[in-house]
């Protein structure tokens, strides 16, 4: 298949409204005057004369939307980008578009602790807007990189050869191998889209909700406390698990909004509930996201009393992709005055090391060992020898998918601490600590 030609914007764009300096794309190379007004700017920021940053945005699924609708399709996609980027930038600033997928642009006269907030902006603007195809909205996932111009002794083509080095090698890109049969792969491109619209419209219309599991004291057999769990209200009011949905979402760039607002929803509860106290999980990305740190330590700043009452629940898999940013998160929500559990133990099998090094306050033993812990030896072997592990290190322990009285017999003579599970109760909508109907 012959590779389509991209339209080459005027040399010079002056966009109504903002006159935002546009320079178009060039085959085969960077476009010529966008490399010299970025030279003149990292000469003038080496002489202090001025303050200015590079941004280079990539759109991570273009080579998806192109599987799934087409090289003309995706081109207007990147065409569309490239209007909301302009609406957010300013008359000094210069935008261009360097290859099929990325764009440049000079930030003139920013300070360097305003970029993570702009680029930001610039990110949500795409993420948010999404691209009315004939197929229905098409969502975009971008990445960003950012340089302070004049820090490094570049020349303007090796800082640019610099951000499209590190955009290419940036963790978390989607990507999908073209082999094997394309019709089949077209489909499922275009399913995982349906998906990320579907959600991206709940996110946006507010039709995100929490149901409330009890974890029980094995004890006492009372709630010690509850964990909230997302559901999606649809249009016609029926409440659905968003468990399957929350990969599309963590691939299509829209997980950090998520558990912004779950974050939201439990502090608000727990600010209305004196007595409560809730559990939630936070995706694997989120553990390495200093902006959702901040927005804890916001909320629990404005609703004293909260953070005692706050569990938060981290997988294993954040462990093994990257153990000394995941202790750095155990210890930031820690040092707030919440609790931090490790969910899912067991499913990697997580060290004494690794787990010393954590620091959580509690585990919670993956169910997959639970549910048939009655029949089967093995598992109730290594159920008994990860509680020696964890009341070993001074930890408590949460057995999930308890679902029979005799699972629960069991677990309270293997000393386990808190057990959660349908044999105790469901998620459910309805909230027993207030007074409704």
């Amino acid at each position: 298949m012959t590779e389509p030609s991209y339209p080459l914007a005027a040399e010079r764009l002056a966009r109504s409204g903002n006159g935002v300096t546009v320079l178009g794309q060039k085959p085969g190379g960077y476009p010529e005057e966008f490399c010299r007004r970025l030279q003149e700017a990292i000469v003038l920021c080496r002489r202090a004369e001025r303050k200015s940053v590079l941004l280079v945005i990539g759109i991570e699924n273009l080579d998806m939307i192109m599987s799934g609708y087409g090289h003309f399709v995706a081109e207007q996609v990147c065409q569309s980008v490239m209007e909301q980027l302009m609406e957010h930038l300013s008359p000094d600033d210069v935008l261009a578009r360097l290859q099929k997928d990325q764009f440049a642009i000079i930030l003139s006269h920013i300070e360097e602790d305003a970029v993570a907030a702009m680029s930001n902006r610039l990110s949500d603007a795409i993420i948010q807007f999404g691209y009315r195809s004939d197929y229905g909205s098409l969502h975009i996932l971008p990445g960003i990189f950012s340089m302070a111009l004049g820090s490094e002794d570049l020349q303007a083509e090796d800082a640019l050869d610099q951000a499209f080095i590190s955009l290419r090698n940036f963790h978390g890109i989607i990507h999908h191998p073209h082999h094997g049969d394309h019709q089949l792969e077209a489909a499922n491109s275009r399913q995982e889209m349906g998906l990320a619209n579907y959600l991206n419209r709940a996110i946006h219309e507010r039709r995100l909700r929490l149901a409330y599991q009890p974890i029980i004291e094995s004890k006492t057999g009372r709630v010690a406390h509850y964990e909230a769990l997302l559901r999606i209200v649809s249009h016609d009011g029926k409440i659905s698990s968003a468990g399957a949905l929350i990969p599309v979402a963590e691939r299509m760039g829209l997980i950090n909004i998520i558990d912004e607002q779950v974050l939201d929803m439990v502090v608000e509860e727990l600010a209305r509930a004196p007595e409560l106290v809730l559990a939630f999980n936070v995706s694997n990305l989120t553990t390495n996201n200093r902006l959702w740190l901040s927005q804890l330590k916001t909320r629990l700043q404005e609703h004293p009393g909260v953070a005692e009452r706050l569990i938060v629940e981290i997988t294993e898999t954040a462990v093994h992709r990257d153990l000394k940013k995941t202790a750095y998160f155990v210890a930031a929500v820690q040092s707030m005055g919440a609790q931090v559990a490790l969910d899912d133990f067991g499913s990697g099998y997580t060290s004494f090391r690794q787990l010393k090094s954590l620091s959580v306050d509690m585990v919670k033993i993956d169910g997959v060992f639970v549910r048939d812990l009655v029949d089967n030896n093995d598992n109730r072997l290594f159920v008994k020898t990860m509680l020696d592990f964890t009341h070993g290190f001074g930890l408590k322990a949460v057995a999930e998918f308890v679902e029979t009285g005799e699972i629960a017999k069991m677990l309270m003579e293997l000393g386990v601490e808190y057990m959660q599970g349908y044999y105790f109760g469901k998620p459910e909508n309805h909230r027993s600590w207030l007074k409704e109907s």
